[in-house]
């Protein structure tokens, strides 16, 4: 970071989006806010760099990806065009419980010719795939929202399905993304969902410190490391 850290005190605290809050159209507002930060604030390239990396790595032309909360399965269309300009052709599954998100995710795949992209409504702690069944698994925006004998779980699902490994970004919880958020929420968060939902992720995310705490211990060939603008990434090669 540019900057030295500035501690946060972390706060668990429910988002609206995982309450069921909102109507249908404010839901699809704050899944498209969301879709706006991973794309200008840095989630969408770091997680691109890293998948892309692993598959180069292994020199894999044809690939399977789960992408894991997918939400509005903004990042399963940015990785599939990125695999249309490298060539290498990519089956990829969109994954989330929430019903909701699912049909928003349709509706913007289907309008960005995404409809060989394929969603799943299943639960992350219970992947219904066989073991080394997915070249690589992708999650964005996921692990803040669990604490850690829930990420734990998590990774251990990611890492059972994977053959290649898995690949999660996500916020560093630091006073000053947390100021920034403030000053940019006219722009980037056009719903009050995601007004609520920034702040509290913010504060329920991880340092790098802590999350290589969980993730680097716990399965060898996993490292943690940290990207301007604040956000992490977890990377595990199996």
């Amino acid at each position: 970071m540019i900057l030295p850290p500035i501690p946060l005190r972390q706060r668990d605290q429910a988002e609206l989006l995982d309450k069921g809050a909102g109507s249908s159209a404010e839901v699809r507002r704050s899944l498209h806010d969301i879709r706006r930060i991973n794309r200008w604030l840095g989630g969408a390239q770091l997680l691109r760099n890293d998948v892309f990396n692993l598959l180069e790595e292994h020199s894999l032309r044809a690939a399977t990806i789960l992408d894991i909360g997918t939400g509005g399965a903004d990042l399963p269309l940015i990785l599939q065009r990125e695999a249309l300009r490298r060539g290498i052709q990519l089956r990829i599954v969109a994954l989330d419980l929430n019903v909701r998100h699912l049909r928003v995710a349709r509706e913007d795949l289907d309008r960005a010719s995404g409809q060989d992209i394929q969603l799943l409504r299943a639960d992350a702690f219970a992947l219904p795939l066989a073991e080394n069944s997915i070249d690589v698994v992708t999650a964005s925006l996921f692990l803040h929202h669990f604490r850690a004998a829930q990420i734990h779980a998590l990774l251990h699902e990611f890492h059972r399905v994977a053959r290649v490994g898995f690949v999660a970004s996500d916020l560093v919880r630091d006073a000053v993304p947390l100021w920034f958020f403030r000053l940019v929420r006219p722009v980037f968060a056009r719903s009050y969902l995601t007004r609520f939902d920034g702040e509290t992720s913010l504060r329920r995310a991880y340092t790098r410190e802590e999350m290589g705490a969980m993730a680097e211990r716990g399965w060898p060939g996993s490292k943690v490391t940290e990207h301007f603008p604040y956000r992490l990434a977890v990377v595990c090669r199996k």
